[in-house]
């Protein structure tokens, strides 16, 4: 029934003593330290001009973040992510020197600081993110399904624990990515962590809009194959304990899940919003769920102690300061190097593609061979598409209507009679799942080669192209 596969919130006392709750702390404390100076200082001296506080939703993501353990995990998150990226390795100095458009780290300042990529050699990385809502879900979808790729087609055990972790806020429930993603994971049954943080507003508009009641987790409480975790994100304990439920459903390969955490946003959507839409009583009830001192006083007097943690504060305020001096004695980035690399120029990439995998493609020609006799384009196509398929263990081609019926033009005809459903299969109706899920599964280090029926058809799917 649908009421056993919801999974809410339950009190415990002492902090559980499998996490390692001063570097919990730590973070929290280095994530307010940051968006303090951002606000007070970086921002209204124009050294950074998009900011977006993550008080309220930040000691969560930091949870969340601590348990993606396995190098082949990956998270892909939005705007509001730093928190869990931090908990992966991000450098502060990094994190503040991109928003200021300074060179070096991992964008060379061609990020605005919350929405960037972490290759993260050794560990696992954060997906290139964009600046579109909803725009994650289906690269993380393609990253989960590369997980069972490799698992069960290339047979490599690395991947048995692995899990794709993707962030959104409750109104990306609402875009065409997440339902699209929710579908892929949930057919396929894929290792998928969706992680859903609720502060109750798409920037002004109230999460009702989003989904009936305002509930996402409730409103997917029967949906197949997916099982739901929710509850109170500002409890220390009650989040700690969720995510390890949800993290530990996807890395038994149970399937995939979600997991809700309500959480207050205790700043504006971005530095220049007012929240002039919250009246008093919304913005104090808000602080009073601030999950900062929460997690003080579920931590003091059993994990540490009041001088402890006063210390932990201190260090990280230092610490951030020491950062901001290091970022802003960096160079500006020069617009002259804003294309460099969109494009191979010498240097491979640090991730993605088959090359970090160690694939290496047979030797080739550029001499044509005009002798044999003449074929059609549909028939060079499938002929192309047999030879790469038989070439290279690593590429899978899928779409609309590819699989037993051999596509709508008859391209990929015998394709997965030959080769198999797990290299040749169909997909749901959904061109932005399509090419989203191919993103991915090129990041992951394989050959996808996603079909539209139609050029008409690819227009669902121009963001993803475009990102």
């Amino acid at each position: 029934m649908a009421e056993d596969r919801l999974i809410e919130k339950t009190r415990t006392a002492a902090p559980d003593p499998a996490w390692d709750w001063k570097r919990i702390a730590y973070l929290v404390q280095i994530s307010r330290a940051m968006d303090a100076l951002e606000e007070q200082r970086l921002v209204p001296e124009r050294k950074i001009l998009y900011q977006f506080s993550a008080r309220g939703h930040d000691m969560a993501q930091i949870l969340l973040g601590s348990r993606l353990t396995n190098p082949r995990d990956a998270t892909c998150g939005y705007y509001r992510s730093r928190p869990l990226l931090l908990a992966l390795g991000v450098e502060i100095e990094d994190a503040l020197a991109s928003g200021m458009g300074r060179e070096g780290g991992y964008s060379d300042g061609r990020d605005i600081g919350v929405v960037f990529n972490f290759p993260n050699p050794g560990g696992a990385p954060a997906l290139p993110m964009s600046g579109g809502v909803g725009a994650q879900f289906t690269p993380t979808a393609g990253w989960a399904q590369a997980i069972e790729y490799y698992r069960k087609v290339l047979g490599e055990r690395s991947y048995d624990e692995a899990i794709a972790v993707v962030l959104g806020g409750d109104a990306s429930c609402a875009t065409g990515g997440f339902w699209s993603a929710l579908t892929i994971a949930t057919t396929q049954k894929l290792p998928m962590l969706f992680y859903v943080e609720d502060n109750g507003f798409g920037i002004s508009v109230p999460s009702s809009y989003q989904t009936p009641g305002g509930d996402i987790a409730k409103n997917l409480a029967s949906f197949g194959n997916l099982q739901i975790f929710s509850g109170d994100g500002t409890d220390p304990a009650e989040a700690a304990r969720l995510v390890d439920m949800a993290v530990a459903h996807v890395r038994g390969r149970k399937g995939p899940a979600l997991l809700r955490l309500t959480v207050p946003r205790l700043q504006g959507h971005s530095f220049q919003d007012t929240q002039a839409y919250k009246n008093e009583d919304v913005v104090r009830e808000e602080w009073a769920r601030d999950p900062l001192p929460r997690l003080k006083a579920h931590l003091v007097g059993s994990a540490m102690s009041e001088s402890e943690w006063d210390g932990l504060a201190a260090e990280a305020e230092a610490a951030v300061e020491r950062a901001r001096a290091a970022a802003e004695a960096r160079g500006v980035s020069s617009p002259e190097r804003v294309l460099d690399n969109v494009f191979y120029e010498g240097e491979m990439q640090k991730l993605g593609g088959q090359w970090t995998h160690g694939y290496r493609a047979p030797r080739s020609h550029d001499e044509p061979r005009p002798d044999g006799q003449r074929i059609n384009m549909v028939t060079a196509i499938r002929r192309t598409l047999d030879q790469e398929l038989a070439a290279n263990p690593r590429v899978l081609l899928f779409g609309e209507d590819i699989g037993p019926k051999g596509g709508v033009h008859a391209v990929t005809l015998g394709l997965q009679e030959k080769y198999g459903h797990d290299r040749v299969f169909d997909t749901s109706l959904n061109e932005e799942g399509i090419i989203g899920r191919a993103v991915g599964m090129a990041l992951a280090g394989l050959m996808p080669v996603p079909e539209i029926q139609f050029r008409k058809y690819a227009e669902p799917a121009t963001e993803q192209i475009h990102d």
